[in-house]
C-alpha cells in the first residue's frame, strides 16, 4: 500500500498525533458542527478508499493530504469530554452515602479528603471535596470507608479577585464541582468496606506512609520523602513547596518522569542478566513493565506517574520486540494514547511541562554534551547533568513563565543536589520497605535517609536564602509564549540544518517578541484601573498607570490580602502601592487621587463612603462617573452601567468588582 510507504515511515505517530491535537484543539477553540464533520469525514474516508490503490506520485499526494484531513478531522470529532455546567439542586442539607477515596490529610484548619456522595435524588454518584472539622474528628476514617453525612453541598467558586489561581477551573477539570463542611456529628462510620483497584492502591500507599512515619519522626523530612517515593504531597508544608519551587528542584516532589526513569535504571540494573539469549528479553520486558505498573499502583495511580510509565512501557514495548526505538516516536505514541483516554489531559500543566522536559533533554541534551569531550568520569557526569538540566529548562522555561511568573536562576545548582540524593532515596527506599519487617534493619536504612533528606533540605534552604535564587513578577502573555517557542525552535532547525536562513528567522522572531513587549508596557504607562477586592478586609485599589494608591480599613493588612494584590502588582507592573487606612486618615492630596473625609475622587471618578464614620467591612460603596458608560466587570462576568451604581464588598460578594477607566 503506498500510502503506508509514504505518509507512515519511521516516526509515523508524531505526524499522527500532531495532526489529531490539531484537530483537538480547533474544537476547544471553536463551535463546531459535529454532523458536518461527519460528512466530510465519510466523503475523504470514501475518496480514500477508491485512491488507496494507485501507486502513482499524484495519487500518492492526495492520499497523503487526505489521510492528513482525515486525522485532523477525527480530533475534531473525538469526544472532547468538555467541562459542562452541573445543574444540582442542593438547597437544603440532605442525608448522603460516601466513600472516602483518600487518607484524610492534615491541613491548617481541617482534615481535607475527596468523598463520592451519593443519594435518591442524585442521578449518579458526585465527586465533591470534604473539610472536616478538627473539633472531634475521628481519626480512624481512611481509604474505603463508607459514611453517612449530613450536608449542603456547596458549589466550588473562585474569590473573583484579578489574576488568582483559577482553582474552580482545575476542580472542574477533574471532574469536582462541589464542596462540602463536616463537623462532629454530620458523619458517621456505617462499617461497610468499598474495595477496588484504586482504593487498593491508597491502602497499600498509606501502610508504606505508616511505616515511614516510624522511621522519620521529623515531620518535614518525612513529608519529603513521602513524596520522593510514593507521591504523597498532602503533607507538605508550603515553605517547603516555596523553596524547591524557587531553586528550580520543584520536580523532584511530584513523582513522576524523573523517578520512573529511576527505577528503570534500577530494574534495568537489576534484571540485566535477562537480556542474553532469545527469550529472555522477551521475559526481561514483560518483568520490567509489570514493576513499573506496580510503582504505579503503590504510588497511588496519581497522573504524572500514569503518563511517565506510559511512556516508559512504550519504550521498552519497543526494545523487547527488537525494532529500532525512535524515542519521538514512543513519547507521541504514549501522549496519543494518553490523549485518547481523555483529551482534556492536553490542557493540564503537568502534561504540559512533562512532554516538554523529556523533548528538550532526548533533542537537546546530546548537542550540548558533544559541546566538550571530556575523558575524567566525574567530569563526565557532572558535565551530563548539567546539559540535561539546561536542555529541560529550556524546553518548558517559557511555560514556566507563563504560568508561575518567576526563574529559578539557580536550577543547575540545586539538580546536582537533588538528582543525585533523590536516586540515593529511591534506592535506600526500595531497601527499606523491603526490610522493613526486619525492624532494627528497617531503622538503619530510615537513618540512611533521613540524614539524605536533611542534608539536601539544607543546601536548597541555603540556595533559597540567596539574593539571585529566584527572579519573580516576570510576566508573559499567550502571544509572547509562542514567539519564545518560534525562536527557540529556529534556533534548534539552525543548529541540526547549519542553514544561516533560520538565524534571520530567528532573528525576526526576537524582534517581534521585543516589540510585543514594548506594546505592552505602553498599555502599562496608561492603565487607569479600580478593584474592589472580594475579601473579609474591604480594600480598593485605584491604578492610574504605574501609580497606584491602596485604600485600606487598617494599617496592618492580611497576608493572604497582601498576596492577592501583589500579583496585580507584579501582573500590571505597577509600583509600590502608597497605603492609605482610610480609619485614620482623613485628608490626603496627589495629582489624581483627593481623600477628604467620606469623599474620595480618583480621576474624574468619585467614590463615597455613605454615612459611614468607620470603614467596616459591610460599607456600601457609590461609585459615580462622567462617563455615562464605563465597564463594570464582577468576576468573570461584564455589565454596562450608567451613571453610578452601588455595591456590597463583602457580604453575598460573588467576586471582586473591577472598573476599567478608559
Amino acid at each position: 500500500m503506498p500510502v503506508t510507504r509514504s505518509f507512515f515511515q519511521k516516526i509515523p505517530f508524531i505526524r499522527i498525533t500532531s495532526l489529531f491535537l490539531i484537530g483537538i484543539l480547533v474544537n476547544h477553540f471553536f463551535i463546531l458542527d459535529t454532523r458536518l464533520i461527519a460528512i466530510v469525514l465519510a466523503i475523504l474516508i470514501s475518496t480514500l478508499i477508491l485512491f488507496w490503490h494507485n501507486s502513482n506520485f499524484v495519487s500518492i499526494q492526495i492520499q497523503n493530504a487526505i489521510l492528513a484531513l482525515t486525522i485532523a478531522l477525527l480530533g475534531a470529532f473525538y469526544p472532547n469530554h468538555s467541562v459542562q455546567e452541573k445543574d444540582l439542586d442542593f438547597s437544603r442539607k440532605d442525608y448522603y452515602l460516601a466513600e472516602v477515596c483518600q487518607k484524610p490529610g492534615e491541613k491548617a484548619k481541617t482534615f481535607q479528603t475527596i468523598l463520592i456522595i451519593q443519594n435518591d435524588k442524585l442521578k449518579a454518584p458526585e465527586k465533591v471535596i470534604a473539610y472536616f472539622s478538627k473539633v472531634g474528628f475521628d481519626s480512624t476514617i481512611t481509604t474505603g470507608n463508607q459514611l453517612i453525612i449530613l450536608a449542603k453541598p456547596q458549589a466550588i467558586k473562585n474569590a473573583g479577585n484579578p489574576f488568582e489561581f483559577d482553582y474552580q477551573s482545575l476542580m472542574h477539570q477533574r471532574n469536582i464541582w462541589f464542596s462540602v463542611y463536616l463537623t462532629n456529628g454530620m458523619y458517621l462510620k456505617t462499617g461497610h468496606q468499598i474495595t477496588h483497584i484504586r482504593n487498593l492502591s491508597e491502602k497499600v500507599r498509606d501502610r508504606l506512609i505508616a511505616i515511614l512515619n516510624e522511621a522519620l519522626p521529623n515531620k518535614e523530612e518525612r513529608s519529603v520523602v513521602s513524596a520522593l517515593t510514593l507521591g504523597y504531597r498532602t503533607e507538605l508544608a508550603q515553605d517547603t513547596l516555596d523553596y524547591f519551587a524557587s531553586t528550580g528542584a520543584m520536580h523532584v516532589l511530584s513523582v513522576s518522569g524523573l523517578h520512573v526513569a529511576l527505577i528503570y535504571m534500577i530494574l534495568g540494573f537489576l534484571l540485566a542478566f535477562l537480556k542474553r539469549g532469545k527469550i529472555e528479553p522477551i521475559i526481561f520486558s514483560v518483568v520490567m513493565i509489570s514493576f513499573l505498573w506496580i510503582y504505579a499502583f503503590i504510588s497511588g495511580f496519581s497522573p504524572p506517574v500514569q503518563r511517565a510509565t506510559v511512556m516508559f512501557t512504550f519504550v521498552i514495548i519497543g526494545n523487547g520486540i527488537r525494532r529500532p526505538v525512535n524515542i519521538y516516536n514512543s513519547l507521541t505514541a504514549s501522549a496519543l494514547f494518553l490523549i485518547l483516554l481523555n483529551p482534556n489531559v492536553l490542557f493540564d500543566v503537568g502534561f504540559q511541562l512533562s512532554y516538554l522536559a523529556i523533548l528538550g533533554i532526548v533533542l537537546i541534551q546530546p548537542v550540548l554534551y558533544n559541546i566538550l569531550e571530556l575523558a575524567n568520569p566525574i567530569l563526565k557526569w557532572t558535565w551530563s547533568l548539567f546539559t540535561v538540566s539546561v536542555a529541560a529548562q529550556l524546553m518548558t522555561f517559557p511555560l514556566g513563565l507563563f504560568y508561575f511568573n518567576q526563574f529559578p536562576n539557580l536550577f543547575w545548582l540545586s539538580n546536582f543536589i537533588v538528582v543525585p540524593v533523590t536516586t540515593f532515596i529511591m534506592w535506600f527506599g526500595i531497601a527499606f520497605f523491603i526490610f522493613s519487617p526486619f525492624h532494627s534493619l528497617g531503622l538503619f536504612i530510615g537513618k540512611i535517609i533521613q540524614k539524605l533528606t536533611y542534608a539536601m533540605l539544607a543546601a536548597l534552604k541555603e540556595m533559597d536564602a540567596q539574593p539571585i535564587a529566584v527572579s519573580k513578577g516576570i510576566i508573559i502573555s499567550t502571544s509572547q509564549v509562542w514567539l519564545l517557542y518560534g525562536a527557540i525552535a529556529m534556533l534548534l532547525i539552525y543548529v541540526f540544518s547549519k542553514k544561516k536562513q533560520w538565524l534571520f528567522y530567528e532573528l525576526f522572531l526576537i524582534i517581534a517578541l521585543q516589540c510585543s513587549v514594548l506594546v505592552t508596557n505602553f498599555k502599562f504607562l496608561n492603565q487607569k484601573h479600580i478593584f474592589v477586592y472580594n475579601t473579609r478586609n474591604t480594600m480598593i485599589h485605584l491604578i492610574n498607570g504605574r501609580n497606584n494608591y491602596l485604600i485600606t480599613n487598617g494599617s496592618k493588612i492580611p497576608e493572604n490580602d497582601l498576596k492577592m494584590t501583589q500579583k496585580v502588582m507584579a501582573q500590571l507592573k505597577l509600583n509600590n502601592p502608597v497605603i492609605l487606612d482610610k480609619s485614620s486618615i482623613n485628608n490626603f492630596h496627589s495629582v489624581d487621587l483627593i481623600l477628604d473625609g467620606n469623599n474620595l475622587q480618583f480621576l474624574n471618578y468619585l467614590i463615597s463612603f455613605k454615612a459611614q464614620s468607620k470603614f467596616r467591612n459591610s460599607d456600601i460603596i457609590s461609585f459615580r462617573t462622567q462617563d455615562k458608560n464605563i465597564n463594570i466587570s464582577t468576576g468573570y462576568s461584564n455589565s454596562k452601567v450608567n451613571q453610578e451604581f452601588t455595591i456590597n464588598s463583602y457580604i453575598k460578594s460573588d467576586g471582586a468588582y473591577i472598573l476599567n477607566l478608559k
